[in-house]
């Protein structure tokens, strides 16, 4: 994992589907360790895992999806391993979810609002309910654990390099901790339009890109679990498609429960 091949600071997505369009705004910024433990979830139950460096990193992921809007924050240290991740939900459904990474589980915090309360911030809302679980399965002791949100800055950062190169991540869910094949198949010729913004300067890169390819698979550690792995809603068949020169996801395309096939496209990257 080589932390200095990551170069962007923000990626924006959109993807045009009849009736379900969609944009997604990611923003990658360094937090300095005080920081980052003021604020990590203090849990009433196990052992929450703990930034190791200073400074570590932060992922922010705005999306919206027809009238439903999310914010995930994410907490990560350079390697990957992952400590907390934050969704604020707004729109037809209100509430902030808290997952509080641990050593073997996790716990979590849930608030939503009062019937009341329903046009006010979310940091007026009143409900609130802890949750606590603890996973069957983990890998070895010491392995790096990550989460869907990081798989932008991994990619980037990973020594992916050629078709043939292969990566493992284990990749923390709700549901339990999946192991991630990162498999680079092929290159791959796509036609794309984007703005590419670096030290104030605005140009368009349009045409046809030459892209590596990156297969995605996932298999839960539990085999008794039977909810699929999800990226950005996509479940099947799911294809990263890296610039080779900037390492910046192109796009990212599956397959999704409710509208089948999606491409999700960069629109601008800001270095």
């Amino acid at each position: 994992m080589n932390p200095s091949q990551v170069q962007w600071s923000g990626l924006y997505y959109q993807t045009h589907v009849l009736f379900f369009p969609a944009k997604v705004n990611i923003h990658l910024s360094q937090i300095h360790l005080s920081a980052s433990q003021e604020a990590m979830l203090i849990p009433k139950q196990g052992q929450g895992v703990m930034a190791r460096t200073d400074p570590s990193f932060r992922i922010d992921i705005y999306s919206k999806i027809v009238s439903r809007s999310s914010l995930i924050k994410l907490w990560f240290d350079p390697d990957g391993m992952s400590f907390q991740r934050t969704q604020i939900e707004t729109g037809g459904k209100k509430r902030i979810k808290t997952y509080r990474i641990l050593t073997n589980g996790f716990y979590s915090r849930e608030i939503k609002p009062d019937k009341d309360e329903g046009d006010l911030p979310p940091d007026k809302w009143s409900l609130v309910n802890d949750g606590f679980k603890i996973f069957t399965e983990m890998p070895p002791h010491g392995t790096v654990i990550s989460e869907p949100s990081a798989l932008f800055y991994l990619v980037s950062a990973s020594a992916l390099n050629m078709p043939g190169d292969e990566r493992i991540e284990y990749i923390f869910t709700k549901h339990g901790i999946y192991q991630v094949r990162l498999h680079a198949a092929e290159y791959d010729t796509i036609k794309m339009e984007y703005e590419i913004s670096e030290g104030g300067i605005v140009k368009t890169s349009a045409g046809k890109h030459e892209t590596l390819s990156i297969r995605m698979s996932a298999v839960p550690l539990d085999p008794l679990e039977k909810n699929e792995f999800e990226l950005l809603g996509l479940k099947k068949d799911i294809h990263l498609y890296m610039d080779p020169r900037t390492r910046v996801l192109l796009q990212i395309s599956g397959r999704s429960d409710i509208v089948g096939r999606m491409d999700i496209k960069l629109k601008k990257v800001i270095f």
